[in-house]
């Protein structure tokens, strides 16, 4: 059975508006991600027990999406007081941010580095995010789009 599904495109726009004294600042900057076919998005409830959100393998599957395929991820923390820490495992290092109440983490590649020196190595792939609520559970929202 042949896919009846149509891929289209996937623009994200970023705009930043700040007035300061009577003198207006910002801009707007768009990106598109062409021919792209799969979507996951969902919201969730994250606890403080640091549990996975989304993997990148080599197939798409539960809570998973393929990483060869991978175009745009958004995570979106919905929780009005508390912070959201987010681990990014790339199989063998893993990168730490910090998410605030009502933030948004945007990622338009999947690949990282973990410099634990001066001397830059080589990007991996992402493998793993795992979110971590501060104080009490969260919700946070994700959206991942692939070809």
């Amino acid at each position: 059975m042949a896919t009846t599904v149509v891929a289209a495109n996937c623009i994200v726009t970023v705009t930043e508006s700040y007035d300061l004294n009577g003198v207006s600042y910002g801009n707007s900057k768009t990106k598109s991600f062409t021919s792209k076919g799969k979507i996951l998005q969902r919201i969730m409830n994250v606890s403080t027990s640091d549990p996975a959100i989304i993997n990148f393998g080599a197939a798409d599957s539960a809570g998973q999406v393929t990483v060869g395929d991978y175009a745009y991820f958004r995570i979106s923390n919905l929780d009005d007081t508390n912070f959201v820490r987010l681990t990014l495992y790339n199989g063998a290092d893993s990168f730490f941010y910090k998410l605030l109440a009502g933030d948004t983490f945007v990622l338009m590649s999947n690949e990282m580095e973990v410099d634990e020196g001066t001397t830059f190595t080589a990007f991996a792939d992402i493998t793993q995010i795992k979110a971590d609520a501060n104080t009490a559970a969260c919700d946070i929202e994700i959206m991942a789009v692939t070809t």
